[in-house]
């Protein structure tokens, strides 16, 4: 007699944590019949009867069989490997890592967090840790901006970075950076927007590389994506709170070394001095008493020795006029200075709270995080203090087929004093190090900045009766005086509904929204050596996205069925107000535009653009060993001509894992997979690039606006950027996974690249829009993981990666083989030329002979430079990787990390400035200035080894004269990127403090390499566009320690 059929529900969670496991196998014992759970861990289907064995496995957790019945809860443990994890992929959907047939990579929430106070944004934490992902950030600038690549640049013109998306949301993640900023010419580095992720409600980060793993993200995701997903509730016996602080600090470690021996003045003389070019000291009679007076109204330091004799200083000149020139002047030794201008840069005090608040009940939960930091920096007069609030939740309905979640971020920045960079006229680097005097004492230039009557007191004055300011501020009035100030709100996130439709099949709607406001002050003081002015820029932003999604999940004996199709509507809007004084500012301190002088000068611009979306995907599944993927995704652009406004691509991948063969005949063989995949994917462009329009401006000889072509030609007939992508790779573990590697070889290349080319002005235009070029991008990726001691006390993990990309650019337009990204503001440019690397630095080279050797010109028996420009250097490295070790014992837990990068160059203004103006330290080691210096080399013409002996300024001076090659330095480089050590006690669970940690960490603590003598290489980087390789007077980099405190009720 057939019993009834019955429909068994119920959810499968993990015993670690009470999170759902997602992806679970649920399979009706004799039968062929089975499921999958969900994204909440829900399952649904029919038995045969009632008394029916449900068997429910996933990998990486130990099987379990029970009999059938409604409303079940199934708890699986954890078996003693992590493989096969569940990775959140494209969509944010979670998907079992061992379908995936491209390369993922996850770094969780608590690792990162163990150097919580030393990074400025989560995405600093994969620095090292993940293969073929390169990044570069400027800790040194209270949140200073980092360059993410994934597997190299792939745009002339446009992004390099990847796509960042947090629990779903497409949020913006570049920088608000000028060009003039990211060529060293001055301005503020604002940072990346990705610092608005607060690094305490992050849950895991997944690293999305190839084409394959974002094609379903559309035109965004070329570049690859980076995907946040953010803490949830977690299951726990009433309300869950944890709270956690830290006191962090920050110190300056690398500063360019400058010598101490010689004085301010362009000329020095005496019987120590080689190539006697100049005075030594001017003397003034002051009520009768002579006095020995320097060359104050010089930035250069080719001056007298500093050998303590006494003279009038600034200092002590402008005190007794100060004083009313009441008796006589006192003097100083012309001696190095007791306050060298490190003594500038201070520690920094950080200070970071956070207090999160959930609960989970059976049809719902929450929770609340809020974290407040406070910073002061090490910087003079800055300061940053940031607020950050998640909040995310969900309810169901009572049969738990509705779900409707949301997951909402607020976000606020208020900072002042960011550093200038370049050759802004405040950045306080470039006057330490490029233009100055080394006998500043920093402690005279603090305690007198302002003159009585509210001008500015400083060093680079005329002479004694000539006290204006000739070329230089003092550092402390560009600190007080100068000094600028931005904020940001921020809000993102989303809300949506799902629907279980029937158990194999969920719809799922969310609006996810990305909108923000910055606003930016920036202040020049009556006083100043440059014209006083003050400056507004307003910055907001909003994308909506609408999405739809249609997800179904089937197990039909052997075989599985995964399929997903769905739409996206995207609006983005943005608006930019400019505001500038005009003439200098009629009242001293007082910052506002009806301050001008002049008629300010205004400007402001509005920008829409949308994106229309289908996509779909489907995987296939045959007893869990061989996986086939394919997707496929259409988007209508609006930035594009309505021609070529639809494009559509595909990605196929597959994975066999081939271990799964092997289960009996090979036991220490744990896991082993191939995986190959082929993806197209579209790119679209900025808008406003298809039709020209007129442009308005105002005459110069009066106030009535006009009309006028735009500088660049516009192009009806542009076309998507094409970029087409290959990837294979190789996962085994062995010896329950105790030793593993994961291997990638790739090749990306994109065509049809959407750049602005130059053209002769002849035409009216100074550039015109094309479709043109090819850039190639291919490479291999290392990532080996091994646990080499493993005891019930104690673990040892260590994990190394190590990754290559070779970058080519193959072609630009027709006859054309070198296109210029930027200028750096002396002697070289970034570039790209056919034929040779993406990003090359192009300037005069060294003039060689046929053997390989530097030519000294025979009359000035200095180098000689090439007529024309040549590259000169490669701003990417050849490889990159880092290695990582972590230790536990007990309650007590330690790791400490390397990363390195080996390969590229850049281009050193400071090199070239501060050996020029007699600063650094080479300039006056070893005797040079007294006994000359001979170019190593040989006589052009001759051949020769050359022997002329010239004086150390002409040798140092020709850094500017001769060959633009001197001031490229090498990047390579091995950095102590962390240590962090923690211990974490056991309590009763019974007691009010559930769980207590106590941590202390470092960060950035000490970097080697070639050409790290002066230099961090990373501490170049201004911006995250493509503008790189170039340092123009750098904010120094810092190192970041700390202690922290996690507590648990």
């Amino acid at each position: 007699m057939a019993l009834a059929q019955t429909t068994v529900t119920g959810k499968v969670v993990s015993q670690e944590d009470g999170e759902p496991v997602i992806g679970a196998s649920i399979k009706i014992e004799g039968t062929k019949m089975g499921t999958v759970t969900d994204v909440d861990g829900n399952f649904s289907l029919v038995a045969p009867n009632g008394n029916a064995k449900l068997v429910i496995s996933y990998l990486g957790m130990k099987s379990q069989k029970v009999v059938a019945k409604s409303k079940m809860k199934i708890v699986l443990e954890g078996e003693d490997n992590t493989l096969n994890d569940v990775v959140v992929t494209a969509l944010g959907v979670s998907r079992q890592k061992k379908a995936l047939g491209y390369a993922v990579t996850e770094l969780k929430g608590d690792e990162m967090l163990k150097s919580r106070g030393g990074l400025s944004n989560p995405v600093n934490a994969l620095q090292g840790k993940v293969a073929g992902l390169t990044i570069s950030s400027s800790a040194g600038s209270m949140g200073g901006s980092s360059k993410v690549l994934l597997r190299g640049a792939n745009s002339l013109s446009g992004s390099n970075q990847p796509l960042f998306v947090v629990d779903g949301v497409p949020i913006e993640g570049g920088d608000n950076n000028s060009t003039e900023t990211q060529r060293g010419g001055g301005g503020y580095d604002y940072g990346n927007l990705i610092q608005d992720i607060n690094p305490d409600d992050v849950e895991n980060i997944s690293v999305l590389k190839g084409a394959s793993a974002t094609a379903l993200y559309g035109s965004r995701a070329s570049n690859g994506v980076i995907m946040i997903t953010t803490k949830r509730a977690k299951k726990s016996a009433g309300l869950g709170v944890e709270f956690s602080s830290s006191v962090g600090f920050e110190t300056v470690t690398k500063l360019p070394k400058l010598q101490s021996q010689y004085g301010g003045g362009y000329g020095y003389a005496g019987d120590y001095a080689y190539g006697d070019d100049g005075d030594d000291m001017g003397t003034a009679t002051i009520n009768g008493k002579e006095y020995l007076i320097p060359d104050y109204g010089q930035d250069e330091s080719w001056g007298p020795k500093l050998d303590g004799r006494q003279v009038l200083s600034w200092y002590d000149l402008l005190t007794w006029k100060n004083n009313g020139s009441v008796g006589d002047p006192t003097t100083s030794a012309w001696s190095p200075a007791s306050s060298d201008y490190r003594d500038f840069f201070k520690t920094g005090v950080s200070y970071t709270n956070n207090i999160a608040v959930s609960q989970s009940y059976d049809n719902s939960s929450f929770r609340i995080s809020y974290t407040n930091t406070s910073l002061t920096g090490y910087l003079p007069n800055s300061s940053q203090y940031k607020n950050a609030l998640n909040v995310t939740g969900n309810i169901m309905s009572p049969d738990k087929k509705l779900n409707v979640f949301t997951s909402v971020n607020y976000f606020n920045n208020r900072t002042k004093g960011r550093q200038d960079t370049g050759y802004g006229d405040n950045n306080i680097m470039v006057k330490f190090t490029q233009w100055g005097q080394r006998q500043l004492n920093m402690n005279e230039l603090e305690s007198l900045y302002k003159n009585p009557d509210g001008s500015q007191a400083s060093w680079n004055i005329g002479g004694i009766d000539d006290t204006t300011i000739q070329f230089h501020n003092n550092p402390y009035w560009s600190r007080y005086m100068n000094y600028e100030n931005d904020s940001r709100n921020r809000v993102y996130g989303n809300v949506g509904f799902s629907y279980q439709i029937i158990p194999q099949l969920k719809f799922q709607y969310k609006a996810n929204l990305d909108f923000w406001v910055d606003k930016q002050y920036e202040r020049n003081a009556v006083y100043s050596q440059e014209l006083s002015k003050y400056k507004e820029i307003s910055r907001q932003q909003y994308e909506l996205n609408h999405e739809f999604l249609l997800m179904y999940n089937q197990i039909f004996g052997d075989y599985s069925i995964s399929a997903n199709v769905g739409a996206n509507i995207m609006r983005n809007h943005y608006e930019y107000v400019y505001g500038l004084t005009q003439g200098g500012l009629a009242i001293p301190e007082y910052y506002n535009l009806a301050n001008s002088l002049q008629a300010a000068k205004a400007y402001n611009y509005k920008r829409v653009k949308g994106i229309n979306s289908l996509f779909g995907d489907i995987t296939l599944g045959w007893k869990n060993m061989l996986y086939l993927e394919a997707t496929l995704r259409g988007d209508k652009s609006s930035s594009l001509p309505s021609s070529n406004n639809t494009y559509v691509y595909p990605s196929v991948t597959g994975s066999w894992l081939f271990s799964e063969l092997l289960k009996n005949k090979a036991p220490w063989l744990t896991y082993g997979k191939v995986r190959l995949g082929f993806a197209k994917v579209g790119n679209d462009t900025d808008p406003y690039q298809v039709l020209s329009t007129y442009t308005q401006y105002t005459n110069i000889d009066s106030s009535t606006p006009g009309y006028r072509l735009p500088n660049t030609l516009n192009n009806a007939n542009l076309k998507p950027e094409s970029t087409t992508s290959y990837e294979l790779g190789l996962e085994m573990a062995f010896l329950d996974n105790r030793l593993g590697f994961d291997v990638t070889y790739y090749q990306t290349n994109t065509k049809d690249e959407i750049l602005p080319l130059s053209v002769s002005g002849t035409t009216g235009y100074i550039y015109k829009m094309i479709n043109s070029g090819e850039i190639e991008n291919k490479g291999i990726e290392v990532a080996i993981h091994a646990t080499p001691i493993k005891t019930h006390d104690f673990e040892w993990n260590t994990s190394f990666t190590i990754a290559s990309n070779k970058n080519k650019v193959k072609s630009l337009a027709d006859g054309v083989d070198y296109y210029k990204i930027a200028s750096a503001p002396f002697m070289a440019e970034v570039g790209a030329k056919v034929g040779e690397e993406y990003g090359i630095i192009m300037g005069t080279n060294f003039v060689y002979d046929e053997n390989g050797n530097k030519c000294v010109d025979p009359e000035t028996g200095l180098y000689m430079a090439t007529d024309g420009n040549e590259v000169i250097g490669h701003i990417y490295p050849d490889f990159t990787g880092g290695w990582v070790n972590s230790f536990r014992y007990k309650g007590f837990d330690a790791s400490i990390q390397f990363d390195f990068s080996k390969g590229g160059q850049f281009f050193s203004t400071t090199t070239l400035w501060g050996n020029y103006c007699g600063m650094m330290e080479e300039t006056a080691a070893n005797g040079v200035r007294e006994n000359g210096i001979i170019s190593e080399g040989v006589v052009y013409g001759t051949n020769e080894p050359n022997t002329m002996k010239v004086s150390a300024r002409d040798y140092y001076e020709n850094y500017y004269n001769g060959p633009a090659a001197q001031s490229v330095l090498k990047s390579d480089y091995i950095k102590l990127r962390e240590i962090n050590v923690g211990y974490t006690f056991k309590l009763n669970p019974s007691w009010f403090v559930k769980s207590l940690r106590l941590s202390a960490y470092g960060r950035n603590l000490g970097v080697w390499g070639p050409d790290c003598k002066h230099f961090d290489p990373e501490m170049i980087v201004t911006s995250s566009g493509n503008v790189q390789g170039i340092e123009g007077g750098a904010t120094p980099m810092v190192a970041n320690y700390g202690f922290g405190v996690s507590l648990k009720f």
